[in-house]
């Protein structure tokens, strides 16, 4: 059972565009009859009847699993996504291997709201994202996202199906070390395994205390502290009765748990939902994982999203828009950009 925290005394803590990266997702062998029939499910009946359902604005992953009974033979996978409108979306990630690094005393949930387009005022795009807090590390990372993942990966062993990502869903997540005051930052990549990280001395934002702007969240009553960040002005609330100097993301360092906090130009909203005490693993996956040089990932990922077109292309993804011509459809235009509005500018 969750037990939700309030006013309680809490355990002392010590306070990197290179196409060379990416290796295509693997395509279904070239055997005449498994050809026949993915070019069978590609046509435009089948498009528009059969094998699409309406989900939001990715509207199915179509995936043809060619399974082999003979010895050194691998199972092949072709993954075909339809659309109404481009967008980039996450591979499923598998969950089976990972490492214990710590235990975690308190998870703090927040709702992440951020902006789907330039002018979605209203911060359509929203992902519940846990903040896990333990002696040895700390951990930040979608839990709608490692839900699907664990899910999913199940899901593959039994039926070989799985359920779409969301593309709400976020793809990156933190790990702090404590001790070494480090923090690895990782980045999953649009329709591959893979996921870039690079590390950074965990450092705290320089904050200027408000002393007259008081709030309630989830019933704290909290004070108001102002920072310069990454490019970006913040302002977070803040809870006395929480005595730990955490928060989403890489905000860190006030007097108290932070609970609340965004951007001056309205582009991202972290609120806190839920605070529960039960100790759980932080864990970390052994995934298909490439170490970046921070500037150099910033610069990949502006590449990436700048020239979505000839990325998604590269990936080896093959993407089908939904339209009003008379086919039903059009592949993906090499020519498409995909907005772009990091967390840090």
């Amino acid at each position: 059972m969750q037990q939700f925290v309030r006013q309680q005394e809490f355990p002392s803590v010590q306070r990197q565009w290179n196409h060379s990266i990416l290796k295509p997702i693997p395509s279904a062998r070239q055997n005449n009859h498994v050809w026949s029939e993915i070019s069978n499910i590609l046509n435009t009946e089948s498009l528009t009847t059969k094998y699409f359902i309406n989900m939001k604005k990715i509207l199915i992953v179509l995936v043809s699993i060619l399974m082999f009974t003979y010895v050194n033979v691998t199972a092949q996978v072709t993954v075909t996504y339809a659309m109404d409108t481009p967008t980039f979306t996450l591979a499923h990630e598998d969950t089976d291997r990972s490492q214990t690094l710590d235990t975690c005393y308190l998870t703090i949930t927040y709702r992440f709201k951020y902006k789907a387009t330039e002018k979605d005022d209203s911060l359509s795009h929203d992902d519940l994202m846990d903040l896990q807090l333990g002696r040895k590390n700390n951990a930040f990372f979608s839990r709608n996202l490692r839900d699907l993942d664990i899910q999913n990966t199940k899901e593959l062993k039994t039926t070989m199906q799985f359920q779409t990502i969301p593309e709400n869903y976020v793809g990156f997540d933190l790990l702090v070390n404590h001790r070494d005051s480090t923090t690895i930052v990782t980045n999953r990549i649009p329709y591959t395994s893979q996921v870039i990280e690079y590390t950074e001395n965990t450092a705290a934002p320089n904050w200027e205390y408000i002393p007259d702007d008081i709030a309630t969240v989830m019933g704290y009553h909290c004070h108001a502290a102002k920072c310069s960040y990454g490019g970006r002005e913040w302002k977070v609330y803040y809870t006395n009765d929480i005595p730990l100097p955490y928060g989403p993301w890489k905000l860190n360092g006030v007097k108290g748990l932070i609970l609340k906090a965004e951007d001056v130009d309205h582009d991202f909203i972290f609120e806190a939902e839920g605070l529960t005490q039960n100790p759980q693993p932080i864990i970390r996956y052994e995934w298909n994982r490439k170490t970046m040089k921070k500037d150099d990932w910033e610069r990949f990922e502006r590449e990436m999203y700048q020239n979505a077109g000839s990325f998604v292309r590269n990936t080896g993804a093959r993407i089908i828009i939904m339209d009003n011509s008379e086919q039903g459809f059009h592949r993906l235009n090499e020519d498409w950009s995909q907005y772009y509005n990091p967390l840090e500018k």
